[in-house]
């Protein structure tokens, strides 16, 4: 169970006010980027998460096209009918096989998607170390005994 992005999703929304569907589908976009510029941008990538238990799973997907076609462009998101049936053998032109791939931590992902960070606490804040301007005009006074 990853409760992580389960956290993160209902963070979002009551914070933001976003259906917590548009927050999954833009985890699940920025998994399938990560994986992609991980396996190499060519391929074509599916992330599905599960919406109850945070679980999520990650496919590379190809697209099928008849064996006699000659439209073949980009071989590595697309194959023959005859190929796809080695992975799906209900596989049909226009369809899409999958196949299961290692899928990336979600934790590091969080920070590229530009998810916002949780708020630091009040201990955290400090001061400067700087003075105000109030207090440097004082300093330079007594230091300098004029104004």
């Amino acid at each position: 169970m990853n409760k992580e992005i389960l956290m993160v999703v209902d963070a979002v929304s009551n914070e933001k006010g976003v259906d917590k569907e548009i927050i999954f589908e833009a985890i699940e976009a920025a998994l399938a980027s990560a994986t992609r510029k991980r396996h190499g941008d060519n391929i074509d990538v599916r992330v599905a998460i599960d919406r109850h238990t945070g679980d999520y799973d990650t496919f590379r997907r190809w697209k099928v096209f008849a064996d006699d076609s000659t439209e073949l462009e980009e071989p590595d998101r697309e194959l023959r009918l005859e190929d796809a049936r080695d992975i799906n053998p209900e596989a049909e032109p226009d369809d899409y096989v999958e196949e299961p791939m290692e899928s990336i931590a979600f934790g590091r992902i969080a920070a590229q998607t530009g998810l916002p960070p949780r708020p630091p606490s009040r201990s955290s804040f400090r001061r400067s170390g700087k003075p105000s301007g109030r207090r440097s005009l004082r300093n330079s006074r007594s230091v300098s005994g004029r104004w």
